[in-house]
């Protein structure tokens, strides 16, 4: 049940940045309504990321995330989202207009160690270092146009809530 009191925390950032696990944790620190968009849309859709991907294309994955991410910014306090949120003109517009958008960054190599031999990621699936920065740079100025804030997520996670919080009490 979502605090009618707060706009909503809104996780964006690359893949394997953390994003669940940081919405995770202050969901559960700050006692407040969490979801995970990608979960939430296989929950609803009761197939797969990949199995949407191959059904729908990346375009119908696309106009179901954001049929989803505006279901969601009305009933949870912190939403993570799927690292290509962004790459939806709908749903990049809806995010440019929306308070808490904290944007998730690390190194690419780190990135790519989490996420390398995931099955589950469509967008990552067999590709290379090479490959993936060249989709994590095609991202990276849509991610930066949109956030309240950026974030480096290799820190500790009692630290990143710190920063948020910080942030949220200084606006």
């Amino acid at each position: 049940m979502k605090n009618d009191n707060l706009d909503p925390l809104i996780l964006v950032g690359f893949m394997g940045t953390g994003k669940t696990t940081l919405g995770e944790y202050l969901a559960k620190n700050n006692n407040l309504s969490y979801v995970d968009l990608d979960a939430y849309i296989v929950e609803q859709q009761q197939k797969t990321i990949p199995e949407i991907f191959e059904q729908d294309g990346e375009s119908g994955f696309r106009k179901l995330e954001h049929h989803c991410l505006k279901e969601c910014i009305s009933r949870f306090d912190i939403i993570s989202t799927g690292g290509g949120i962004i790459e939806g003109n709908d749903s990049f517009e809806l995010l440019k207009y929306l308070k808490h958008v904290i944007w998730l960054d690390c190194d690419l190599e780190v990135i790519y160690d989490r996420i390398k031999n995931d099955s589950n990621r469509p967008n990552a699936n067999n590709k290379s270092l090479f490959e993936l920065k060249s989709l994590y740079s095609s991202r990276v100025s849509r991610y930066n146009e949109i956030a309240f804030i950026k974030l480096n997520s290799n820190k500790p996670l009692s630290e990143l809530q710190h920063v948020i919080m910080e942030e949220l009490m200084c606006e």
